[in-house]
């Protein structure tokens, strides 16, 4: 059963990323400042880029087949949902995220595009491979809280999460919960963020520290060990970039 205190904290998350606002700069600038490729960006609707809030780019070299299933968890406005779906030829991507203003703005900005691609007057993506392919059909939004997926067990090829599992008040739900839904060989690749001993003491006495990510991060080998303990092999940590008083790290784990 959930206690009082994960449902207050997680109400405070989904506060927060409700009301999210910023410009397709802001975001474009916070983007690349993260490793996203600036063409990259620069080719893929404002809409998704403004309410980012990852804490880096996953994609170098993540290669797709074209047929899988992604699960994206924690997906927010959908930057790297689209990414990962315009790689996809005959796949899909979920897109789970437990803040439902978040989950309608996307979807919104989404059908715009793809009436403007209709109507054969909107943006032709040129950077993003594949993006004409894009449909209402790849892209599958899900209010869902990462830590109880209404999924099936082994059902995904790839999880990804970008700033998500920071946010999560079991890590080891959260990460029993990736594993559950991946085939055998299925991969888990993400951003997140660990810290390199104590945070400062105004973080630690922030109350609102566990919703803007830092207060959740894990020091490396922790992290290590709750995704190992989900039961996932070969984690490796790289890619390490400073991120506030903590850093991000790109994780990369395959399931058993």
């Amino acid at each position: 059963m959930t206690s009082d205190w994960e449902q207050q904290i997680k109400a405070q998350i989904r506060q927060r990323y409700a009301g999210l606002s910023g410009s397709a700069e802001d975001g474009a600038t916070k983007a690349i400042e993260h490793g996203y490729p600036a063409d990259l960006i620069s080719e893929i609707p404002g809409d998704l880029i403004a309410g980012y809030s990852g804490c880096g780019y996953l994609f170098e070299d993540l290669d797709f087949k074209g047929n899988e299933t992604v699960v994206d968890l924690g997906a927010g406005a959908g930057l790297d949902s689209y990414i990962a779906a315009s790689q996809l030829t005959d796949g899909v991507v979920i897109s789970v995220d437990m803040t439902i203003e978040i989950l309608v703005n996307s979807r919104q900005s989404l059908i715009n595009l793809f009436q403007k691609n209709e109507m054969g007057t909107g943006i032709v993506v040129k950077k993003v491979a594949n993006s004409a392919s894009i449909s209402r059909q790849s892209l599958i939004n899900l209010c869902a809280d990462i830590e109880a997926l209404p999924l099936k067990n082994a059902c995904a090829d790839l999880v990804m999460a970008n700033a998500s599992f920071n946010l999560t008040i079991s890590k080891e739900k959260a990460f029993a919960e990736a594993y559950r839904i991946l085939k055998p060989g299925g991969r888990l690749v993400a951003r997140d963020l660990v810290k390199d001993g104590e945070l400062p003491a105004e973080v630690l006495s922030d109350p609102l520290s566990y919703n803007t990510s830092l207060g959740g991060a894990l020091a490396e080998d922790a992290l290590i060990t709750e995704i190992s303990k989900a039961g996932f092999k070969d984690v490796t940590l790289s890619d390490h970039r400073e991120f506030s008083y903590v850093q991000s790290v790109k994780i990369i784990a395959t399931a058993s």
